[in-house]
């Protein structure tokens, strides 16, 4: 009996047999034909790769509908396809042009560290280059061949290889390395597959055939478990069964306080297949949805690509609303080497002041919010703004933006709301008079204004103890907010990490908010303590 450790990516407990997921590694031993050839052959397996992509979009679950997209899309990017055309024309074969290519990309992606949405697209690039490889070397691209429930290892799992196995054949995943954020642990997640991923290349080596317990719960694996260990897991499983009985429960009950107050939960998220595990969690809607991350490196999206994104994000979330957050660029975002100095700073001209700087860009993106609002319940959420000047210069280019699209007759949504994060004290100090200037919703945020307002960055670890979003001085900025908010009669929010922490929930509810945003893992914990919890304290 053996035990491996690994990182959590999709929650519960089974107990079954291994079978190792083989890849082959492509050699490209053919000498390649003239690169006028292989370019044909190229363009003939793209379309076949792309008519295979959209066959299995058009039977997936709407969430995941857009990762099969994205990878078709990928395939027909300009920046992608001139590479590979160049290394096809310096006399490169096809398929060795796409792997160098894909990979390239791939590892550009997986080096963001600090924006989880395109990081996990990198897998997305790998399987929709090798699916082109694979049609060029006439290699099968069919369902894994399975005869019985497994728990199914490998390398890395890509999203066509969950796709493509029959339901109810995988009982679990586990992975060498990975993401726990990748599209294969969302797919896991959204199907109820424990997973686990960064199990380590010994666990690989020594798997397949095996017996395991796989405890996703608590990031281990346990591979030739006893006798005892198969009994208490057993055990275990049939316990877990009732635990899930009950959090469904928990699920249909409605959302009000113990003294009979309602409030709204909504998550914070960064694409449509995080957005499909938040509706799974009982999210109302997206409170926050950070558009930042959908920014490929070095390239801006247009206004088609943006419109796309934000439609398939109103896709997953079925009909519940979602709010946008506009571009927020700072020191510590993906794109911050477009700006210099002191405009990319923490301090500096970070979002709605970076977006005004650059209205171009801005325009680009109100355009495609516009015209996504016409598809569904859309709000867009202007952060980093100080006040009631920031606030109508962006109005300005969002009014220029509407006289256009009525110019241009495309269909877009004329009664778009519009707010603005309180994420700096400035602005929560005079909050009333952004209603006056026709705000139309506020969303409080915890992370940005617990370190403006105590000078601590809270990715600083020696002024950790000045990072505190449960201050008296945090208090008093957010009941400004709340009454201002109440005498203008527009609707506030608040979200960040400090939303998830059951202490604070508390304490916001009681200070007057009812509506809260905060990441999906935590929303179900937050229901459970606001369903117990008094909002109105004698």
């Amino acid at each position: 009996m053996r035990i491996y450790k690994g990182v959590p990516a999709s929650p519960g407990l089974v107990l079954g047999q291994v079978s190792r997921l083989e890849r082959s590694y492509d050699t490209f031993n053919r000498n390649p034909h003239s690169p006028k050839k292989e370019q044909r052959l190229l363009e003939n397996a793209i379309s076949i790769a792309q008519s295979e992509l959209e066959s299995m979009a058009s039977r997936s679950a709407t969430s995941e509908q857009a990762i099969f997209m994205f990878q078709s899309m990928m395939l027909e990017d300009d920046g992608f396809m001139s590479e590979v055309r160049s290394y096809i024309a310096a006399g490169t074969g096809a398929a060795a042009a796409m792997q160098r290519v894909g990979q390239r990309f791939a590892d550009q992606l997986s080096a963001m560290t600090d924006n989880p949405y395109l990081q996990l697209r990198s897998v997305d690039i790998l399987d929709a280059t090798q699916r082109v490889i694979n049609i060029l070397g006439d290699r099968p691209r069919e369902r894994l061949a399975l005869d019985h429930p497994v728990i199914l290892a490998a390398d890395r799992l890509m999203p066509s290889d969950l796709f493509s196995v029959p339901a109810g054949m995988i009982m679990g995943v586990i992975t060498s390395e990975g993401s726990a954020q990748s599209h294969a642990a969302i797919l896991a997640r959204a199907r109820n597959i424990p997973g686990l991923v960064q199990v380590g290349r010994d666990f690989l080596n020594d798997c397949d055939g095996r017996m395991m317990v796989l405890d996703a719960d608590n990031g281990i694996c346990i591979l030739d478990p006893d006798s005892a260990t198969r009994q208490q897991m057993v055990t275990q499983i049939c316990e877990r069964q009732r635990q899930n009985e009950a959090l469904t429960q928990l699920q249909t009950l409605p959302n009000l306080t113990r003294d009979g107050e309602p409030f709204e939960l909504l998550a914070n998220c960064f694409g449509p297949e995080d957005i499909d595990s938040a509706v799974q969690s009982g999210a109302q809607g997206v409170g926050l949805l950070r558009s930042d991350y959908l920014m490929l490196p070095g390239k801006m999206p247009d206004e088609q690509e943006q419109y796309f994104y934000y439609t398939a994000c109103l896709a997953a979330a079925q009909g519940r609303p979602i709010t946008v957050r506009t571009f927020d660029f700072g020191s510590d975002r993906t794109l911050a080497n477009v700006y210099q100095g002191e405009q990319s700073a923490h301090l500096g001209l970070r979002g709605i002041r970076s977006s005004l700087r650059q209205p171009r860009q801005f325009e680009t993106q109100i355009y495609a919010l516009l015209r996504a609002g016409a598809r569904g319940p859309l709000k867009v959420l202007f952060p980093m703004v100080t006040n009631v000047e920031d606030w109508d210069a962006a109005m300005r280019i969002v009014e220029r933006c509407r006289q256009n699209l009525r110019e241009r007759s495309v269909p877009f949504n004329e009664n778009m709301p519009f707010g603005i994060m309180l994420s700096i004290p400035a602005a929560c100090l005079t909050a009333e008079e952004f209603i006056a200037h026709g705000c139309q919703f506020f969303t409080i945020g915890t992370n940005d204004l617990t370190q403006y307002t105590h000078a601590a960055g809270r990715e600083v670890t020696s002024a950790e103890r000045y990072f505190q979003p449960a201050s008296a001085a945090m208090r008093k900025l957010i009941r400004m907010a709340v009454d201002a908010a109440c005498a203008g009669g527009i609707p506030i929010n608040i979200a960040g990490l400090a939303v998830g922490d059951p202490a604070n929930l508390v304490q916001y509810l009681q200070m007057g908010l009812r509506s809260f945003s905060m990441s999906p893992q935590t929303l179900l914990d937050a229901k459970r303590v606001l369903l117990e919890a008094d909002a109105h304290v004698l």
